[in-house]
């Protein structure tokens, strides 16, 4: 049999087709597939880009509960994530009496000071620095840098603390494992997760951080108490949520403005 070359390979037909002024003729088939290698390369190009953009956009990457927003990478931040939806944050039961948070309070018993501290919209570093400060002792006159001499700590609330940005996106934390224990590394996870697991962790770390790394740690840690929900189990330590005080409607006035009445003689 002949070898059939093919049809893209043969040179191009001159047929200029009828002698109408107004239609071009028909294209050669070498016209037909040029065009078509040339539109299905395009479309490639098309796809790939469009695949290439997808994957180093970072918006459309997973972000918290699938919430993709536009980026802009000249931001400050470039999305604002939470640890939870707005619908799985605690809330006040429908039929509780109204409380307030006075934000902090301190009490003073035989044991010493405690100092119960709100934690809802307080950003996880500075409140951690101040924490670490009461722990210490160094807002007291009888400081000591090698004694235990620092004040308890009582935060709730900290299921509502603060980061900024995406850091609950960004953050991550490494729980070190040698090989013996687990041949795979360090964990780790994203403060989402930590916050998933553990919502008092997050702060608790923070503060740990924050203290000098010697022996007096463990012991500075002991009078931390952290705590998820706004109530803590200390008994007689003062609440830092209170209910709120029905005030009167009206007030008396205490001055009168009428003429008191003359009395018949």
């Amino acid at each position: 049999a002949a070898y059939a070359e093919p049809f893209w390979l043969k040179p191009c037909s001159l047929e200029l087709g009828p002698r109408n002024p107004s239609w071009p003729g028909p294209r050669s088939r070498v016209g037909s597939a040029t065009a078509f290698g040339a539109d299905m390369a395009l479309f490639c190009s098309a796809a790939r880009l469009k695949r290439m953009t997808r994957r180093l956009d970072p918006s459309k990457t997973w972000q918290s509960f699938r919430d993709a927003k536009i980026i802009n990478p000249f931001a400050e931040y470039q999305w604002i994530s939470q640890p939870y939806p707005e619908y799985n944050m605690p809330k006040v039961a429908p039929d509780a009496k109204p409380h307030r948070s006075i934000r902090a309070v301190s009490h003073q018993d035989e044991k010493g000071w405690h100092h119960v501290i709100d934690a809802k919209g307080r950003d996880v570093g500075k409140l951690a620095a101040l924490v670490s400060r009461l722990l210490q002792g160094k807002h007291r006159a009888d400081f000591v840098a090698n004694k235990i001499v620092g004040d308890s700590v009582i935060v709730v609330n900290a299921i509502n603390v603060f980061f900024p940005g995406h850091t609950w996106d960004t953050k991550i934390y490494r729980f070190y494992r040698n090989r013996f224990t687990d041949p795979r590394g360090p964990k780790v996870i994203t403060a989402t997760r930590l916050m998933m697991i553990n919502p008092s962790i997050i702060l608790s770390r923070a503060v740990k951080g924050m203290l000098p790394k010697n022996l007096l740690r463990n012991n500075w840690l002991r009078k931390f108490y952290c705590y998820p929900g706004a109530i803590h189990p200390h008994w007689g330590v003062p609440q830092v949520y209170l209910p709120v005080e029905k005030r009167p409607e009206v007030i008396a006035n205490a001055f009168s403005i009428e003429q008191p009445v003359q009395p018949n003689l």
